[in-house]
């Protein structure tokens, strides 16, 4: 694990955190006291991120996959909760699951940087 590359990912995290926030709070009326991230663009961030730290497009395949199996998942479980498929509902869960899922395959990223190139 390459320390000064984990370092300055992490700063850059930090530094896209403090950006969101100064936007909300500049483009936001003083009536909306909620924060509301923006986890589309988290998730894309710590995608790409752990694309860099993997450095393998074949292994970077099986934390993609297991992204579509959640997101299909997703479906079949609110389509038998709900009795049908909106994707009014959808969307906002499938981007909440994608940061988490991007979170913890950014976090692995970091122990996986010597895998062998196939």
């Amino acid at each position: 694990m390459n320390y000064r590359i984990a370092f300055f990912q992490i700063i850059l995290l930090v530094i896209i955190w403090f950006v969101e926030n100064l936007i909300s709070k500049i483009f936001h009326s003083a009536r909306q006291h909620r924060h509301k991230h923006h986890p589309v663009v988290w998730t894309v961030v710590l995608w790409l991120l752990s694309i860099y730290n993997i450095a393998s497009l074949y292994w970077i395949a099986y934390p993609i996959a297991i992204w579509m199996v959640v997101a299909i998942l997703l479906m079949i479980g609110q389509t038998f909760h709900y009795g049908e498929f909106i994707y009014r509902r959808y969307w906002p869960a499938f981007w909440r699951l994608s940061v988490v899922l991007g979170g913890l395959t950014f976090i692995i990223s970091f122990f996986c940087q010597h895998l062998p190139l196939i």
